[in-house]
């Protein structure tokens, strides 16, 4: 619309993008007007996620909300703009947006920390990414190269990086399929995105597989002591969203009669502040001596009331949830205890990586 009234012939060229154009032209070493388009759209898009409360994530909006900002990255490096210049691009979009979205205005600290902080992780993983694709395409060039020295009148071969060496930049290098998709068009190569996809299907399989205690409850028995920190794995899943906010879903736990394992998607390492917030929040609502419910209900019903869920294919038409106080609810196969105050004393003894962006905290109940 603001395209058609100020009469430009793309939104590039408006008022809402021109102060970052310009500025991107200006900072640029190489010229490339596809990659300025990129940069100033992603940067405005991530901003306006997170002013609305979005976070990088692996899951949902926050895995959107991470490609937006490493595939803008990219392209600033493509461009040779020194990444430092981030927080003077997001100057001038809340200073030509601000007056529109005050929220801009409101969380601009908060905009620059959370994409700064998602740069200095995935400045890494490009070099080593970039580093690595290169060495694919050198091979691949020596392949091609050999194939038409052994039969020069053979058809022109296709350039196609197969699926299992994107997948391996995926898994090993943490590179982005699409980010591999974009290199391979530059360097006139596509990608076998139909064998990519089978072997991230196989991939994600495996790892609900090994998730799958969840859905069983976790419990490697069941005792006294198991049941109770399956009733605390529910507080800690509540206190974790609080703290850390409600992109942190439950990747998997594991329960013994003497501790809890938890897994998470998180993507930064909790800092004491955090730890000592989410064992406070857990041992509060503990002390509360809040009641654990069970009902029955239709799957469609668990899922409209608000109720939590992982793998919910898995679960029969008819499921459980569980409800304590007014703090969490889930589905669960059970068994918990009746009421919060069976616990005792909640106590975070670790936490650490348990694979890219998910946490593990192990914990105790005393």
């Amino acid at each position: 619309m603001t395209m058609l009234l100020e009469g430009k012939e793309t939104p590039f060229d408006t008022e809402l993008f021109n102060g970052v154009m310009e500025k991107l032209k200006e900072l640029q070493q190489e010229d490339y007007i596809e990659s300025r388009r990129i940069i100033a759209e992603h940067l405005r898009s991530s901003m306006m996620i997170i002013a609305d409360g979005g976070r990088p994530s692996n899951l949902d909006r926050g895995y959107v909300l991470r490609r937006l900002i490493r595939r803008m990255i990219r392209h600033m490096n493509k461009l040779q703009i020194d990444l430092k210049e981030l927080k003077t691009l997001i100057d001038i979009n809340v200073k030509d947006l601000g007056e529109m979205y005050p929220e801009l205005i409101k969380n601009r600290e908060t905009i620059e920390q959370v994409i700064i902080e998602e740069k200095d992780k995935f400045v890494k993983t490009l070099e080593k990414g970039e580093r690595e694709f290169k060495k694919v395409i050198e091979r691949l060039e020596k392949e091609i190269s050999t194939k038409n020295e052994i039969d020069k009148d053979r058809k022109e071969i296709a350039k196609i990086i197969p699926g299992e060496v994107v997948f391996k930049l995926y898994d090993t290098y943490g590179f982005p399929p699409e980010v591999t998709a974009e290199l391979a068009k530059e360097s006139g190569y596509e990608i076998d995105v139909k064998a990519f996809d089978e072997l991230f299907k196989k991939h994600q399989e495996k790892s609900r597989a090994g998730s799958e205690q969840k859905f069983k409850g976790g419990l490697a028995e069941t005792t006294k002591e198991t049941v109770a920190y399956h009733t605390a794995t529910h507080l800690l899943n509540a206190a974790i969203k609080q703290v850390i906010g409600k992109d942190a879903h439950q990747r998997g736990s594991n329960i013994t009669v003497d501790r809890m394992r938890f897994d998470f998607n998180c993507d930064h390492k909790l800092t004491p502040e955090e730890k000592q917030q989410i064992e406070d929040l857990v041992n509060k609502w503990i002390k509360e001596g809040l009641p654990v419910t069970k009902e029955e209900m239709k799957k469609e019903d668990a899922i409209k009331s608000g109720a939590e869920c992982m793998f919910i294919e898995k679960y029969p038409d008819i499921v459980t949830v569980y409800t304590i106080g007014n703090v969490s609810k889930e589905l669960c196969g059970g068994p918990h205890v009746k009421n919060t105050n069976e616990l005792g004393t909640f106590k975070i003894k670790k936490e650490e990586s348990s694979s890219s962006g998910v946490r593990r905290i192990k914990a105790v109940l005393q």
